[in-house]
């Protein structure tokens, strides 16, 4: 009787639940479940997953035992499932981004004798030196991040260093805070993880605080991206003056360079509890936004345009190219060389360093007031304005208007930033112009033909990506790929400005079901991290039995090689299907028009136009 086939399982801790995705060697999803915090567990009272501090604090948070819990009752919801834990070979998750997690000196000890005949979070009451975990929406920390600017000169400064400006939810400021306001509670902290860490760290139960991913140390202020080492001049601002950064950098521990590197087994409480093989590998968490990245395995100089409440672009790239404006990660899935903190990867040839730039347009929400930031909500204020909220009517507006050649060039662009906006930053009020030269171009309160209102605001945040991600890879080309996500990204008038504009495909996530072709519908962050899996695994399955070049074989490559073999098993039916991909698992949803080439002479145009805005004038 043959062994049964490896599976592979992915968890995404983000702000409103614990998901899981269980993955087959070649890479279908073949089941997923999921914990909500607000219904499943509705004793800790949260709204969207987290609760709130005073009115007017900024404060936003959720308490620590949470993901633990949910932890228990995702395990208990996969066994009644049914699910074949006992072939899962590797595991890795995601995590909300810049969320810290603070533990107390009893968690090595309480982790490592964790008893399989209990829950999980009853027995980690005392695990912690804080009870809750600042949520990435809280806003409570802005002298903090006057500090940490200081500490290293400016915006531009701190932005070179750690690939991002001072932001309020970023880990660095977070943890100032804390020790500012708890000293005592921060004193008896032995360690601090981010989120992802957290889960990496119960996966293991081994007694020992697993160390933070380098892609997610990127979204701390506190990691030096050039040095590849915690920033001194970073730590010694949240240690305060005078403060003890040896200690800090204790708490915060070594990084983890090689996203691929095993860092533990399945812990024995899985094992006993649950019926995990003891073979099952554990790999790193990371990020939520770098495990949306490597589900869609973004190659350089492609992106992601993530259509939401508010838009978030992340772009694929081989330069570091930091700026105040948007995020400078590291590719989360490489084996990188060592890091100046020691994280040697022993054994593996180092790749050429990676990264992904991620620029974010306002926060969707404050506190539960929805906002109308430049996304999917400004494109809604339009629609609603002038088309009688309704799509139809907007999108055969804009497609009336849209170039039908290279000579149809744009005269009219429309800035919707309702509320001060974060790209550019504290950008504010709607400015419209009309004209072919920026210099001249009239200010207007309308267009005088009300369907350019439809194609004005599209053509405009396209234009934003277009000039920003050209910017990042130093290139008039820009993204030779555009991979689409959220609600935006189901509209197909917007889909064909976006490829129009960006002068690239659109794409999309898309399987065979055995009957046709369609949309992926499976969660990115988990299914990511689920991939980042399989890549470990492959590699230490390699390592094992001696093969070297397998050992450092790169995660593009693996996925690469699996989708080719997954393709060349598909039926017939699937490959002669009239919507059948070209590439295993991406489909594209818009092309570049005959009017797209009308947008290379726009975007120099379009750039004055937008500082002209921002001046006011």
């Amino acid at each position: 009787m043959a062994p049964p086939q490896p599976l592979f399982l992915g968890l995404d801790c983000s702000t409103q639940a614990l998901k899981a995705s269980l993955l087959s060697s070649d890479l279908r999803v073949l089941a997923e479940e999921e914990v909500r915090f607000d219904n499943d567990l509705a004793h800790f009272g949260t709204r969207g997953g987290v609760l709130h501090g005073p009115e007017g604090s900024g404060e936003v948070f959720s308490p620590v035992l949470q993901p633990v819990e949910a932890l228990d009752l995702l395990l208990e919801r996969i066994k009644a499932a049914g699910w074949d834990v006992d072939s899962i070979r590797a595991v890795s998750a995601a995590g909300q981004q810049h969320a810290t997690v603070y533990w107390s000196h009893e968690a090595s000890r309480l982790l490592g004798t964790l008893d399989p005949g209990a829950p999980m979070a009853p027995q980690l009451l005392r695990a912690f030196s804080r009870d809750i975990i600042p949520n990435w929406q809280d806003s409570s920390t802005g002298a903090e991040c006057a500090e940490i600017t200081a500490a290293l000169g400016s915006a531009e400064q701190l932005a070179d260093a750690t690939g991002s400006s001072a932001h309020t939810r970023f880990s660095g400021a977070q943890i100032a805070k804390f020790r500012k306001v708890s000293p005592e509670a921060y004193a008896d902290t032995a360690r601090i993880s981010l989120v992802s860490s957290m889960v990496t760290t119960l996966l293991c139960a081994d007694g020992d605080v697993k160390g933070i991913d380098e892609s997610d140390a990127c979204g701390m202020n506190l990691w030096d991206m050039r040095s590849r080492a915690w920033s001194e001049p970073a730590l010694a601002a949240v240690a305060g003056g005078g403060g003890d950064t040896a200690a800090l950098r204790s708490k915060l521990g070594l990084v983890e360079t090689d996203g691929g590197r095993v860092v533990g087994q399945i812990g024995q409480w899985f094992v006993k509890r649950y019926g995990f093989s003891p073979e099952c590998i554990v790999l790193p968490g990371t990020g939520d936004n770098p495990a949306t990245f490597l589900s869609l395995v973004l190659r350089e100089s492609e992106g992601l345009l993530s259509l939401g409440t508010s838009d978030v672009v992340m772009v694929s790239t081989a330069a570091y190219t930091p700026h105040p404006e948007y995020h400078a990660f590291f590719h989360p899935a490489q084996i990188a060389p060592p890091s100046k903190d020691g994280t040697a990867v022993a054994g593996a040839q180092a790749e050429q360093l990676r990264y992904f730039n991620m620029l974010v347009y306002k926060s969707a929400y404050v506190g539960w007031s929805p906002l109308t930031p430049d996304g999917s909500l400004a494109r809604e204020h339009v629609r609603d304005k002038y088309f009688a909220k309704c799509w139809d009517d907007f999108n055969a507006a804009a497609e009336r208007l849209r170039p039908k050649s290279a000579a149809d060039v744009p005269s009219r662009t429309a800035f919707w930033w309702l509320l001060p906006d974060i790209i550019p930053a504290n950008a504010h009020g709607v400015h419209k112009y009309e004209g072919r030269d920026a210099a001249s171009a009239g200010s207007v309160d309308a267009f005088a033909d009300r369907d350019a209102e439809a194609l004005a605001i599209l053509e405009s945040q396209m234009l934003n990506y277009r000039s920003r991600s050209s910017a990042i890879l130093g290139s008039p080309a820009g993204l030779s790929r555009a991979y689409v996500a959220g609600g935006a990204g189901k509209n197909p008038t917007i889909c064909a400005v976006a490829a129009d504009v960006l002068a690239c495909p659109v794409s999309k996530a898309v399987e065979w079901d055995g009957r046709q072709w369609g949309e992926a519908g499976w969660n990115a962050c988990s299914v990511g991290v689920g991939y980042k899996a399989r890549w470990g695994w492959e590699r230490e399955a390699a390592r094992q039995r001696g093969d070297g070049a397998r050992a450092s074989i790169g995660f593009d490559d693996l996925i690469a090689e699996i989708r080719r073999a997954r393709r060349a098993a598909l039926p017939a039916e699937a490959l002669s299907a009239a919507d059948a991909p070209d590439d295993e698992g991406v489909a594209n949803v818009a092309v570049p028009g005959p009017g797209a080439g009308a947008y290379d002479a726009a975007v120099g145009w379009w750039q004055a136009l937008e500082a002209r805005a921002l001046a006011g004038k």
